[in-house]
């Protein structure tokens, strides 16, 4: 008699979607501005010095990157401040945003989220990997339950070999 020794994967024949949450980042370099770089006394931005720093500024250091604008002190800072800086970086950043890095993050994960068709999820077992060494913001599980959760059998926190259930419908 010979045996068979064809090696079976148990999580494929079991019908287990493992989805990485790290894939579901957007590439590319991140870089903040802190306006609190800016401001005069480390108080207030005054409009005509404000745009001369703009005008003498090297934008190009942020040539194809993600940018937050946002400011690490707790001071007042003109609205009009951040759409100046935006449109400097206009055809030079690949997108700006007034916020801090990590929404930053939260935003483009839920851009690259919502391009998802979960047509191959639906009444499937799904894990959510976060496990890797991957900078995914804990609000970016939370963008994925609220995604998966209508479509799938089973939502699953971890991979098959260790995993918490979220939902079992």
């Amino acid at each position: 008699m010979k045996k068979n020794t064809e090696i079976v994967n148990k999580v494929d024949a079991a019908g287990l979607i493992t989805v990485d949450m790290a894939d579901l980042l957007v590439l590319g370099p991140r870089k903040k501005i802190d306006l609190a770089d800016w401001l005069e006394e480390g108080l207030i931005i005054r409009e005509a010095s404000f745009k001369k720093q703009l005008e003498d500024y090297n934008w190009q250091a942020y040539l194809n990157c993600y940018v937050a604008i946002g400011c690490s002190k707790d001071v007042i800072i003109p609205p009009w401040s951040y759409p100046l800086i935006q449109m400097k970086l206009r055809n030079i950043a690949m997108q700006v945003f007034f916020t801090d890095l990590e929404t930053m993050e939260i935003v483009l994960f839920q851009k690259k989220l919502n391009t998802l068709s979960f047509k191959k999820y639906i009444n499937k077992r799904v894990f959510l990997k976060v496990c890797n060494n991957e900078n995914v913001p804990l609000g970016c599980l939370s963008l994925c339950i609220d995604a998966f959760a209508p479509h799938v059998k089973s939502l699953f926190y971890g991979e098959p070999c260790s995993s918490i259930p979220l939902i079992k419908n």
